[in-house]
């Protein structure tokens, strides 16, 4: 990054060929091209070129914890720093207590039971260095 109207991007696997981006008033050049024009309404970004393309803005902590997966156990949505654990070995939980809280991007996210259960194991502690997906509480039937 050069500055707020100019970045340069490299590339790791040939770091000699760069692209650079400029803002000139309120379009951005990439390489001397400018970029087509788009527009965001909530979390869809329209890009207007050719016919339009709409992408959707995710995000990682925003998820619906029935839409899939094992509820069971309650793992890191992303790679941080275990700040603090609050749920102990046998617990009883209910849908949408505070387990833990994840250290990440320089934020602090609240991880939640998905349903009501008993705490059967705590796989984390205050400190640990976690990875995506790492499981931090598995939860048995209540």
């Amino acid at each position: 990054v050069d500055g707020p109207d100019r970045q340069v991007w490299e590339f790791p696997a040939n770091p000699e060929d760069q692209i650079c981006a400029n803002r000139v008033g309120d379009t951005w050049l990439l390489g001397g091209d400018p970029l087509p024009p788009m527009s965001q309404a909530g979390n869809s970004i329209t890009v207007f070129d050719g016919y339009g393309q709409v992408f959707e803005v995710i995000d990682p902590l925003d998820r619906d914890a029935t839409a899939g997966g094992d509820l069971n156990v309650i793992v890191a949505p992303m790679p941080g720093l275990v700040k603090a654990v609050f749920a102990k070995a046998g617990d009883v939980v209910a849908e949408g207590d505070r387990l833990a809280i994840l250290e990440a991007m320089k934020m602090e996210h609240s991880l939640l039971a998905a349903r009501d259960g008993i705490v059967a194991e705590v796989l984390a502690v205050a400190g640990d260095q976690v990875e995506a997906g790492a499981a931090l509480v598995r939860l048995e039937e209540s």
